[in-house]
């Protein structure tokens, strides 16, 4: 078997990843706990003040972790905490044990569709919560001599970037030289990885190769023994991961390196897929959760793409022929120019290629441009990034103007291409059978040309091989040789192998050869769209989980998207991190409309957000609905939203609609008709729960009833109008006012008949919501009821001729 040891690693890795898939490393101890280990359970589960100890194992500018914890003197914890602290980290060396006393919170997980888990990432790097306020209480005079020295080491290095560059690039060499991201403008950040280099501000195998491989390399030359060598590069690659602060990439290109040195050392031929997979398989097993991060899975995918696809994809690629005589120089450098052009045109698609679903699954979207902004940016990292180390060194700061140009460059660079159109690809989040499928399809085209390639070059060989026994005949005896040899011993010349078997000539034969070159592409091309299926269109409803606000995404069978508040006053910016990747994790790309129940900021300030955001994000939002309230009173209301509507209209380069809607307007949207039930159009004197909208939609299958935070006199002629239009039954209804005791009266109960209702409203809310008076009224009406503070998420939705509703934790934590 070729690559034994390459096939064991794999083998260990899916071994990992199928006990994690099935739970292993989640489950609880086989024995039953005893009354201490249940205390303990319930200490640990309950958000609280704690006094915590523990070993300083890792610093940031105003954070530190601690390992080997103990909380409240009894309780020993096996993962990390996280201690916030407001007067800075200096004083409290690496290694030292501290004593702390705070306010536990645990990481969140995901409740939204889309919404990126704080827990599942924190896991993968052995985190479990952090600690806020934090107080010091106190600290041990022993700590790790070494870890400090290098912590302050990299300190004096930032303090030097800081001194040599504006503020903007200093945070971006902070992040390029020593793994420093959290000064990093956000929008900047945010620019990059919609072009697709994000990658660039992590520590990588370049950082490996100018470092390790430079270092090994000039030791050599001075004649030192190979093993004295390895041993020196790994030495100060390890010192250097370990100031980096040891992340996923650097432990991986360390460990890669570690185990060429080790083949250099032993006399083996280094073989870089069984390098990374055994750099795998060694961190898989030290900590299974890498697995769900998506840096570690990008990493290794994209080592893997230039190890398994870049080498198939170029073997097709003539090399440059040497100078023929009488050639013109330049045209010679042009052709070789194209050549390295096209080689990295090539490697920058086999990165492509082989994260493609790995970026889709956790960022649901995909620059369209990479590849090409890529083109331009690889072959300057290197520059970028030895500038930056020689910046370093006293009396060489004037090397940093490189970098300066360099780093203008890439933001000028995805600046013009975010300007472009078709610039991100977004299908939302593919299925793990699509994921799969994908990679059987790229794994079988690798596998046939590769065999296309061994035969071709087969053949060539034998004929090169028998030419070469014939060098004192003349060119046309060996010819003749040649064909006579060929045809005796039974093997085909280059050009036709076992794939081209059973051809003819002439027109048979350029219909083969068209077909085999034209294949693998078609083939790459259907997995790349095969990504992108999604089921036929069907009516889905989400109620997002925005804590103690509202937010309600429709999508239509017939192609629509609307949008029904957005808000909340107890999450910050619940437009960009949960609404946002909500539409992105469904491939939303427009909004047809954005309505707006009332003024009230757990309703509205989602909303603002995401007009301010829609443009860099590539999202069309058509219009928006606001109630259609006083004239008198509109401006005094919604003033500062509809300057923003304005500005996102200029930015999408037209002025978007603004309508006022009311009582009576009503529109279809393929079988779904929606109407609006209140407020009555002109509607004065009135507070503004009062005056929210209400919508009846009926989707055929079911029906919806959304009532904003209506109460009051608002209330009660929303009864009327049902009535009126003889509405009495409603498959769910949106309870108004998150629930509280004075809202959803029985007589509404009565008039509707809900079968389901939702309450939207932050966990542990300092108002209450939802108030016992209101939870018994809808026990007694019969009408099942879904929480977001409980469930997360509520997603109600057709699939064919049922119609299910689900909450998304409950729904996908089983």
């Amino acid at each position: 078997m070729k690559r034994p040891l390459f096939a064991a690693a794999v083998a260990l890795v899916a071994a990992v990843w199928t006990g994690l898939a099935a739970g292993w490393y989640d489950n609880p101890p086989p024995d039953p706990p005893d009354t201490e280990q249940c205390e303990k359970v319930s200490v640990l589960e309950t958000a609280g003040f704690w006094f915590v100890t523990g070993q300083v194992c890792r610093k940031e500018e105003d954070k530190i972790w601690l390992q080997s914890v103990i909380i409240n003197e009894s309780y020993p914890y096996t993962e990390k905490i996280i201690c916030e602290l407001k007067d800075g980290v200096s004083d409290i060396p690496m290694g030292s044990r501290v004593a702390v006393s705070g306010i536990f919170a645990p990481f969140s997980g995901a409740s939204n569709p889309g919404e990126f888990d704080t827990a599942v990432y924190y896991r993968s790097l052995g985190a479990d919560g952090r600690l806020r306020e934090v107080r010091v209480l106190g600290q041990s005079r022993e700590y790790w001599r070494l870890r400090e020295g290098l912590y302050r080491l990299k300190m004096c290095i930032r303090e030097r970037l800081y001194n040599l560059f504006p503020e903007q690039e200093a945070a971006i060499m902070c992040a390029l030289l020593l793994g420093e991201k959290g000064d990093t403008d956000k929008e900047l950040k945010a620019l990059y990885q919609r072009n697709g280099i994000l990658h660039i501000l992590s520590i990588s195998s370049l950082h490996v190769t100018i470092i390790g491989m430079s270092l090994y390399r000039l030791l050599r030359r001075t004649g030192l023994p190979i093993s004295l060598c390895a041993l020196a590069g790994g030495a100060v690659l390890l010192l250097y991961g370990m100031m980096t602060g040891f992340g996923i990439s650097v432990c991986r290109a360390i460990g890669m390196y570690l185990i060429r040195m080790f083949g250099e050392i032993c006399g083996r031929t280094y073989d870089l897929l069984t390098a990374l997979a055994v750099a795998a398989a060694v961190m898989t097993v030290a900590n299974p959760y890498y697995l769900q991060n998506a840096g570690f899975l990008l990493s290794f995918s994209s080592v893997l793409g230039i190890g398994a696809v870049y080498p198939v994809l170029v073997s097709g690629v003539q090399p440059v022929r040497p100078r023929r005589y009488g050639e013109n120089q330049v045209l010679l450098l042009l052709r070789k120019c194209f050549g390295k052009v096209k080689r990295a045109a090539l490697a920058s698609l086999s990165i492509t290629l082989a994260t493609l679903p790995v970026q889709l699954w956790f960022y649901y979207e995909v620059p369209v441009w990479g590849v090409f902004i890529n083109l331009m940016v690889l072959p300057l990292m290197k520059p970028l990034l030895i500038a930056g180390f020689v910046s370093l060194l006293p009396g060489l700061g004037t090397a940093g103007v490189f970098d300066r140009l360099i780093l203008w460059w890439y933001e000028r660079l995805c600046r013009l291409f975010d300007k472009m159109p078709f610039g991100v690809w977004n299908p939302g989040r593919p299925g793990i059978w699509q994921v799969a499928a994908y990679y059987g399809i790229l794994v079988c085209v690798l596998i046939f040309k590769k065999i296309k390639k061994s035969k071709t070059a087969g053949g060539t060989e034998k004929i090169k091989t028998a030419m070469g026994k014939k060098t004192t005949s003349s060119a046309g005896c060996i010819r003749n040789k040649v064909r006579e040899k060929a045809g005796h011993i039974g093997y085909k010349p280059a050009g036709k192998d076992l794939f081209s078997r059973g051809f003819g000539g002439g027109r048979e034969m350029f219909f083969y050869k068209a077909i085999v070159r034209v294949m693998p592409g078609a083939a790459l091309a259907a997995a790349v769209l095969l990504l992108a299926i999604r089921p036929p269109a069907e009516d889905r409803v989400i109620f997002l989980n925005v804590g103690q606000g509202d937010c309600c995404l429709v999508q239509t069978a017939a192609g629509e998207n609307y949008l029904f508040d957005c808000g909340s006053s107890s999450r910050s910016k619940t437009g960009q991190y949960v609404l946002l990747p909500a539409l992105k994790y469904y491939g939303i790309r427009r909004l047809d409309g954005v309505f707006l129940s009332h003024s009230d900021g757990d309703h509205m300030n989602g909303i603002s957000e995401l007009l301010e955001l829609a443009g860099d994000n590539h999202l069309t939002i058509r219009q928006v609905l606001l109630p259609a309230i006083e004239e008198g009173v509109r401006e005094e209301a919604f003033g500062g939203l509809l300057a923003v509507a304005d500005a996102a209209g200029k930015s999408q380069g037209s002025s978007m609609r603004v309508a006022w809607v009311g009582a009576g307007d009503a529109w279809n949207c393929g079988e779904a008709r929606f109407v609006c039930l209140h407020p009555q159009k002109g509607c004065r004197g009135v507070e503004g729960n009062a005056y929210s909208q209400c919508f009846y939609a009926d989707f055929g299958s079911f029906s919806l009833l959304l009532t904003g935070d209506v109460e009051g006199v608002g209330e009660q002629a929303l009864l009327a109008e049902l009535k009126e239009r003889k509405i009495e039954s409603v498959t769910v209804l949106k309870t108004a006012h998150h629930g509280s005791r004075n809202s959803t009266p029985v007589e509404l109960l009565d008039q509707i008949s809900p079968q389901a209702a939702v309450i939207s409203c932050g966990q542990n809310n300092r108002y209450g919501h939802p108030h016992k008076e209101l939870l018994e009224r809808l026990e007694a009406a019969g009408c099942r009821v879904f929480r977001t503070d409980m469930g997360g998420a509520v997603i109600l939705e057709t699939k064919g001729e049922r119609v299910e509703m689900r909450s998304y934790l409950l729904s996908f934590a089983t």
